[in-house]
């Protein structure tokens, strides 16, 4: 479950080939935890209760990470389409404040 392409131009607005790699590597750390805060929120909105129900279980018996992503993959309708909003969104909002600045 990624979006190549939005990642791509996201990496672009941030101009990160410009950056120390280990700047560049805390920034992509940054930027990956916003982008999976973003695509999980967006994915909850989407569950059922009872879908909302069996991924909190998930959570409290700290399934793996391979067990989530399949489980988010076949539960929750859209969440391919959720992570790529979630990278679409943050693109945008950093090319807002980079033509403002």
């Amino acid at each position: 479950m990624t979006d190549t392409a939005g990642l791509q131009k996201l990496i672009a607005a941030l101009d990160l080939d410009a950056l120390p790699s280990e700047e560049k590597n805390e920034l992509l750390a940054d930027v990956n935890e916003t982008i999976f805060k973003k695509s999980l929120v967006l994915m909850i909105e989407r569950m059922s209760e009872a879908t909302r129900a069996e991924f909190a279980s998930l959570m409290e018996n700290e399934a793996s990470e391979a067990d989530l992503e399949a489980f988010l993959a076949t539960k929750v309708p859209g969440a391919d389409e959720a992570i790529a909003e979630a990278v679409e969104t943050l693109t945008d909002d950093i090319l807002a404040v980079s033509e403002v600045a």
